[in-house]
């Protein structure tokens, strides 16, 4: 059995407001002339297209202008605003926050603590930079060698931001942190006190032990 057009009950946004507006004997245009809500917005709503609209504040605002225009009841179209809105979340895969009360504060907390360990992790990192001495490598003479010649040169590897200081004599450091320089040798054993520091760092040192023969007769 068909329902009478009074007897049909609407329950959809759109339709709720088409029968008010019918019942008014308005048109769209008419509805949007009169109330100054572009034609667009009140036919989205006609058309239950939330999507068409700016925001859920302009809805509610939008909404509420329209039903006291139609003299219908504003509670009853919120709820199948609210209806409208939980369907169309469900096929974008929304999932409502409410689903998750318990959560938003603890994300909070636990973002906010690993900003922090981060910052400070960062912060430890550059602090250890500025104080942990550079690296150093001697690529030449190695330790303990023997030579006849009474200069040797002397090789070696850092970074550019190092001090270099080969006994006491400061050393020129290229960008590479590479650097060279010739040392004179005396006759028997010499003790070679290399250092690398950078500004605010501990020096590392490293010692080598070169021995000079006497005319290459003596071992």
């Amino acid at each position: 059995m068909t329902r009478s057009y009074k007897e049909y009950q609407p329950e959809k946004l759109g339709e709720i407001l088409i029968s008010a507006r019918i019942k008014k004997n308005v048109s769209l245009d008419q509805a949007s002339k009169d109330l100054g809500i572009a034609f667009k917005y009140l036919e989205s709503l006609e058309h239950d297209n939330l999507l068409g609209l700016p925001g859920k504040k302009e809805i509610k605002k939008y909404l509420k202008v329209y039903c006291k225009y139609l003299k219908f009841n504003f509670r009853k179209c919120w709820k199948a605003v609210q209806i409208l809105q939980a369907e169309i979340d469900r096929k974008n895969g929304v999932i409502k926050r409410s689903y998750f009360r318990a959560w938003p504060a603890f994300i909070r907390k636990a973002l906010i603590l690993l900003l922090v360990i981060a910052v400070l992790t960062f912060l430890a990192y550059k602090v250890g930079q500025i104080f942990t001495p550079p690296p150093l490598k001697i690529l030449e003479p190695q330790d303990g060698v023997k030579t006849y010649g009474s200069q040797m040169r002397v090789v070696g590897v850092s970074q550019k931001e190092a001090e270099i200081i080969i006994n006491n004599k400061a050393i020129f450091v290229d960008n590479n942190g590479y650097f060279e320089t010739p040392l004179d040798l005396q006759k028997g054993l010499n003790l070679i006190k290399i250092s690398a520091k950078k500004k605010y760092s501990q020096a590392r040192e490293v010692e080598l032990r070169i021995l000079l023969m006497d005319d290459g007769k003596n071992n």
